[in-house]
């Protein structure tokens, strides 16, 4: 309102006694103010309006997302089992779903991240028999069925005995990936680069910069941030493979013959099985297991199957060395 629609309104009531100047100036300073109000409470309605539809829409985002979460967490259908959870280990379907602890027998799906902490460790039974065990502060994200990210810390991957059919695994690094051909392996990310170790087996691993590089029993190479590549014998048992025996999936023993024990001891343990004589052998073949080695380590496990049996076991360097009671276990020649 300016002093012309003022002016025109006071005229509109028609001629009357003019009032004193300073009741006038004061009466249009009131009409000012007034309309300063008006004007300033419809720019609120219209700011009001303006913010409840931005809120609205984005609540309606986010309950748009929440419905969701479950497709792009992953598909209900799982890919994957928890075998088993020791210490601190936390699973996350994505931002809006949080960390919550993890309990063995546990499906897992496409999408959905684990975590070890400190004193965490785990396991998982992939398609086709594979297993995958996480060390300690270890962060990887299942990508696919047959993918895995890894983010942080350590994984080994065991793809199952030679005889077995091969199923495709890859783990992604951010410095390249690694794809076994039927082995045992372990990937472990150190610093800016990657640690390579092959158990069993062959692995291929492929560079971000599209470099190939292969690797068999035995080997270990490190892949520097630059892409340099350091190749070395390493041993297939000792301290440094001791977690693996802590985050062994135990197997079902009841039935089973204690040769095939043995053989799964020897890949858990990364050591050969040898007997000590033909006779052992024989004797071995004709045993058949029973029972349960739920809780304990493969190293644990082989002491109580044998102690059952007329069957003894000495663990000497790379062999496990396997005799009868009276042979005290000796090698043979």
């Amino acid at each position: 309102m300016n002093d012309e629609d003022i002016e025109l309104a006071l005229k509109s009531a028609g001629p009357r006694e003019k009032p004193p100047l300073e009741v006038e100036h004061a009466v249009r300073e009131q009409l000012r103010a007034e309309w300063r109000v008006i004007v300033a409470e419809k720019r609120r309605d219209r700011w009001r309006q303006t913010a409840f539809a931005a809120a609205a829409g984005i609540l309606g985002v986010a309950i748009g997302l929440w419905i969701a979460s479950p497709q792009l967490g992953g598909p209900a259908m799982p890919v994957a089992t928890m075998t088993l959870a020791s210490g601190e280990v936390r699973v996350s379907s994505g931002w809006l779903h949080g960390w919550r602890d993890i309990v063995p027998g546990q499906p897992l799906a496409i999408g959905q991240t684990l975590e070890t902490g400190p004193s965490g460790r785990g396991a998982l039974a992939l398609p086709g028999g594979v297993s995958a065990r996480l060390d300690h502060d270890t962060l990887l994200i299942i990508t696919d069925g047959d993918q895995l990210t890894l983010k942080r810390g350590a994984l080994y991957v065991d793809a199952g005995p030679p005889a077995m059919p091969v199923s495709r695994l890859d783990v992604i690094t951010a410095s390249g990936s690694v794809r076994h051909i039927g082995t045992q392996y372990e990937v472990r990310l150190m610093g800016s680069g990657v640690r390579l170790r092959v158990r069993e087996g062959r692995v291929e691993w492929r560079a971000r910069s599209g470099g190939i590089e292969r690797s068999e029993t035995g080997e270990q190479l490190t892949i520097a941030s630059d892409g340099t590549v350091e190749r070395r014998a390493m041993p297939l048992y000792g301290e440094s493979w001791d977690w693996i025996e802590a985050t062994a999936p135990g197997i079902q023993i009841d039935g089973l013959p204690l040769a095939r024990f043995l053989s799964w001891i020897g890949r858990e343990l990364g050591r050969e099985i040898v007997y000590s004589s033909p006779q052992t052998a024989a004797d071995v073949a004709s045993i058949v297991v029973h029972g349960s080695i739920s809780g304990l380590t493969p190293a644990q496990a082989l002491k109580a199957v044998l102690a059952t049996t007329s069957v003894r076991a000495v663990i000497a360097d790379g062999r496990i060395v396997v005799g009868s009671e009276e042979s005290a276990a000796q090698p043979a020649d």
